[in-house]
């Protein structure tokens, strides 16, 4: 079978030649190697291919563009460069849209439906195992807060497959926030099952409601530490913790364990002379690498009132 990459080194071959572009080596080391595809949408890296200068000197954009399309296969109406992340508060996306005018992905995973606009909001296709874990933990009645809830990635799989009662979403970028609200609809999820809280988690979190709290930010969710404490109920409750372990200095199981003890002490400090509360690993997750000696990882903890 004909790999993508081989379809289009062929295909633009046949084009470069009936537009007098002669091809060399540069032409061929500026494929692409890597890519993504979401729904109808081919995301390419910015940096690493179709940077030569002579494809769009010699051929027509449209043409150049459709025939990348049509290598990936007739599903691809939609072609974009993703860049770096900017340095901003929302860590927004650098996308350049090179075919197509509409911006929106629509893809569904484990049987739901996410939509984003790809010049305004992330997706990553890295944390799907962990989107589906969250999906299996059984959530029913709970109450969970979701303390970094982007697009949905965790809300809507608590809701859609573990059957939370209710989720409050905290989010203070405000178009993922629309993003959000989108898939909660494409869902069908009931209104009266969630709560969307729009601005700084610090301000806006609810206390003492959580059977459950996610803290799905990397590579550090501590300065919402304490916050995610005091959501939970007085008689405990779990907390996900998402962080990055620096694999050369400790193992999986010392990052989690130093992650534990600073989660029990933040817990009794902000409960004092009231109960004293015992924190201990449920489970530990690794989810995907996050560079050289890096790996992202998931702490599940378990808050029990002993007092």
């Amino acid at each position: 079978m004909t790999s993508p990459r081989a379809k289009l080194i062929n295909s633009l071959q046949i084009l470069c030649n009936e537009h007098g572009l002669i091809w060399d080596e540069q032409l061929s080391n500026d494929i692409p190697r890597k890519w993504r595809v979401h729904g109808d949408m081919l995301l390419l890296p910015s940096s690493r291919c179709f940077l030569d200068s002579r494809w769009l000197n010699h051929i027509p954009s449209e043409q150049f563009w459709t025939t990348v399309a049509r290598a990936f296969g007739s599903s691809i109406k939609r072609i974009a460069f993703e860049g770096a992340i900017k340095n901003d508060d929302f860590r927004s996306p650098t996308t350049r849209l090179v075919l197509g005018n509409d911006p929106w992905i629509h893809l569904v995973e484990n049987g739901i439906k996410f939509s984003y606009n790809v010049d305004k909001s992330m997706f990553c296709a890295g944390n799907v195992t962990e989107r589906m874990r969250m999906g299996q933990v059984n959530c029913a009645n709970e109450i969970i807060v979701d303390l970094y809830v982007g697009v949905g990635y965790f809300t809507l799989p608590f809701l859609v497959h573990g059957h939370a009662r209710h989720v409050y979403g905290c989010e203070w970028n405000p178009d993922s926030m629309e993003a959000l609200r989108r898939n909660l609809q494409a869902n069908h999820i009931d209104e009266d099952r969630y709560t969307l809280l729009l601005g700084d988690n610090q301000l806006t979190c609810p206390v003492g409601v959580a059977d459950r709290c996610n803290l799905g930010l990397i590579p550090s969710s501590e300065p919402s530490w304490t916050i995610a404490c005091r959501a939970l109920q007085s008689k405990g409750g779990r907390i996900h913790v998402h962080g990055v372990g620096n694999t050369k200095e400790e193992t999986h199981e010392q990052w989690s364990e130093k992650v534990r003890q600073r989660f029990e002490t933040i817990m009794n400090e902000i409960h004092q002379n009231q109960n004293t509360y015992q924190c201990e690993i449920e489970h530990i997750e690794r989810v995907k690498p996050y560079g050289p000696h890096l790996d992202h990882l998931v702490v599940d903890l378990l808050f029990t009132k002993i007092s």
